[in-house]
């Protein structure tokens, strides 16, 4: 015999389903609510500080985990290289640094960050040394190696089609960006826009990006010994970023600063690294450094501070990278960006037996045998003026004709002095490992230029305070 349900069961399934359809709705509904709340419209500030101090200070008080709780205070006055925000968007939208673009698209380049997808619709406001402004269309873009979070280095692109004005009459103009919806409101920030055109006389100059420093870092003893290793090897200039010193090693780099050696930019983007955006926002201190260096130098290495790219037959990386492109023919055919494989020298093995030195990359012998594989954890060196978007490990985007090549391991490798095991423990030491003494060749010239160099850091009162090396 078959069992049907009763007319009463079959309404109240019916009943049942229909709640659940109008909850699911209605929870969908107020999620997508809670996103599209405007934040409030900016209002204008009596601080008499600099603008500079008055957006850290705004900054301090905003809500680290959420939108702010505060509107911004208007520009009063171009700034470079400082976290700028823009008023009277729904998300968190900050501004870094502006460029000018001649290459792929006529635009100002706008170095930024802000939300990795469904950011809000902007614009851009040119105010150009001629006293002429315009109000520019804006394409904003997010960097790709975001990790899927939800905020992202971002470029805005502030486009100059159709205004009758060419890229290279941007340069020393100011720029702002603001809310598609907030156009008559006063800017809450305002950049210089720099030129990006190479000057002459800089196809040999290798300059160094790293990453923002962060967590006070304060590696003091190996600093000083990757510097003077990396001005051996060629390099004459190095853009760092600043989230947080010792005191010890911001005294450090004062004293580099001073010298010309350092370009130092403060690096306070107000967006919780690692929950909502990749360690530190470091992809836009990446491509800032891209475009900042783009008109000083006709090489730029792009490593950490606890790496260093050794050639194997030449002295320096130049001389490296001109053998390699010489190599092609016709030059025009040479690629634009060389990348190099990473072997890492875990500082949890054991000391060289065979080495007494102060130093730690003479000590610090032990690598993997076998590198690791191109743009896994590869470092590289490009010629800016031939590059878009940075990455991590490898470069992104070229510009149309431009190439990227992995470089022999017989040639050069990136020596990776790494702390700790990538994924915690010491099972990493178990690895097969080699024995490589290549950084021994300039043994004796790091010795003196290191010991030279702490005197004079001693002298000006660099205090040492060292956790590790």
């Amino acid at each position: 015999m078959r069992w049907s349900a009763t007319p009463y069961r079959a309404k109240e399934r019916a009943n049942i389903s229909c709640f659940i359809f109008i909850m699911f709705f209605a929870v969908f509904g107020f999620i997508i609510l809670t996103e599209l709340l405007p934040s409030k419209d900016p209002v204008t500030s009596n601080n008499s500080r600099s603008r500079s101090d008055h957006l850290q200070g705004w900054d301090s008080r905003s809500n680290a985990g959420g939108e702010e709780s505060e509107s911004p205070p208007p520009a009063l006055i171009p700034l470079d290289a400082v976290w700028q925000p823009v008023g009277g968007t729904r998300f968190r939208f900050y501004v870094y640094s502006a460029y000018v673009e001649r290459r792929t698209v006529a635009a100002v380049r706008i170095i930024a960050a802000t939300k990795t997808r469904g950011a809000d619709s902007v614009m851009c406001r040119l105010w150009l040394v001629n006293n002429r402004t315009l109000t520019l269309k804006a394409k904003v873009k997010a960097i790709r190696e975001n990790w899927n979070l939800k905020f992202s280095a971002t470029y805005v692109l502030c486009l100059l089609a159709d205004s009758g004005v060419k890229p290279h009459e941007t340069v020393g103009a100011s720029v702002a960006v603001l809310a598609t919806d907030k156009l008559n409101s006063l800017p809450t920030n305002l950049l210089i826009v720099q030129d990006t055109e190479p000057k002459p006389g800089i196809e040999e100059n290798l300059h160094i990006c790293v990453k923002p420093f962060h967590f006070s870092f304060n590696r003091f003893d190996w600093l000083v010994e990757w510097f003077e290793m990396n001005r051996l090897l060629g390099a004459s200039h190095f853009y760092m970023y600043n989230q947080s010193l010792s005191s010890s090693v911001e005294c450090l780099l004062e004293d580099y600063r001073k010298k010309g050696l350092i370009t130092l930019l403060s690096w306070q983007l107000p967006i919780l690294s690692k929950v909502e955006i990749r360690t530190e926002g470091q992809f836009a201190a990446f491509n800032d450094c891209l475009y900042r260096s783009m008109s000083r130098t006709g090489w730029l290495l792009v490593i950490d501070v606890d790496e260093v790219v050794f050639p194997r037959r030449e002295r320096t990386l130049p001389a490296l990278l001109t053998s390699l492109r010489a190599s092609y023919q016709p030059r025009s055919k040479a690629p634009s960006a060389f990348l190099f494989r990473n072997a890492f020298f875990y500082l949890l093995w054991e000391d060289d037996s065979e080495v007494n030195s102060p130093l730690l990359m003479f000590r610090k012998t032990r690598r993997w045998s076998t590198p690791h594989s191109l743009k896994n954890r590869s470092k590289y060196a490009l010629r800016p003026r031939d590059a878009v978007e940075l990455g991590n490990h490898f470069v992104w985007e070229l510009a149309p004709g431009a190439s990227s090549i992995g470089v022999n391991t017989d040639r050069a490798l990136l020596h990776h002095y790494r702390m700790n095991c990538e994924f915690g423990g010491v099972v990493c030491i178990q690895v097969p490992s080699t024995i490589d003494r290549t950084a021994h060749r300039w043994k004796d010239e790091l010795l003196d230029r290191v010991t030279t160099q702490r005197k004079k850091l001693e002298a000006a009162g660099c205090v040492q305070k060292v956790v590790g090396q």
